[in-house]
């Protein structure tokens, strides 16, 4: 079945024309499309999941968890995660019948954006280990930012073994976690990942700039 979601989600993503201008929209045109294929029991958005309830969670920053999509099938549960990560670009939009342009939001700190995809795919682990009818899930990252897609320059640069550049391979049992002592590691701890990841980029049909992964 998750799978058959993949497949999906790519189908969905080759098929969009116009622009996401925030991660909202790409969750809700997501769950839209799911819905539409009518093979799901449920489609979920913001999924609430309890903290206490997942008791490894290494995260203490919130007292809930919000999972972006979770689809059930047989009382069966899968849960897709989506991250948007942007820099400044011109846009075209669509408004009350007007073409307008826009700007797409300046997000940097491009070492958090790392992060937070490591994160997502650690959480997808956590849910699966923590509950029996939780099915392994999927991570969608989305960037107009080609600098995701290149490999640190210096390998001891403190995010560099959160990267996720293009090729990128993560075998199950590496630990991903900061080079040496950093602000930026508070509240973010490092983890050994259960699987393996291989990083592939791919371009939305759009725009030239814009890539996704999917994993």
């Amino acid at each position: 079945m998750r799978q058959v979601i993949l497949n999906q989600l790519t189908t969905a993503l080759s098929t969009r024309h116009t622009y996401f201008i925030r991660e909202q929209d790409i969750q809700l045109y997501l769950a839209n499309y799911f819905l539409q294929t009518g093979l799901y029991d449920n489609v979920f958005i913001e999924y609430h999941v309890p903290r206490a309830l997942v008791p490894p969670y290494l995260w203490t920053d919130a007292n809930n968890i919000y999972i972006d999509i979770v689809l059930e099938k047989e009382n069966q549960f899968y849960p897709i995660e989506i991250k948007y990560k942007t820099m400044a670009q011109p846009l075209p939009h669509f408004v009350f019948g007007q073409n307008v342009n826009i700007l797409l939001g300046q997000h940097g700190a491009q070492n958090i954006g790392c992060y937070d995809f490591w994160k997502d795919v650690k959480r997808i682990e956590f849910f699966e280990a923590t509950f029996p009818l939780c099915q392994r899930g999927i991570i969608l990252f989305v960037s107009n930012d080609m600098s995701y897609r290149n490999a640190p320059i210096n390998l001891n640069i403190g995010y560099a073994p959160f990267s996720i550049h293009q090729g990128r391979l993560v075998t199950a049992g590496t630990q991903l976690n900061w080079n040496g002592v950093l602000a930026v590691a508070n509240g973010r701890p490092g983890f050994v990942v259960n699987y393996d990841y291989n990083i592939n980029w791919t371009q939305l049909p759009y725009h030239q700039q814009h890539y996704y992964i999917l994993i």
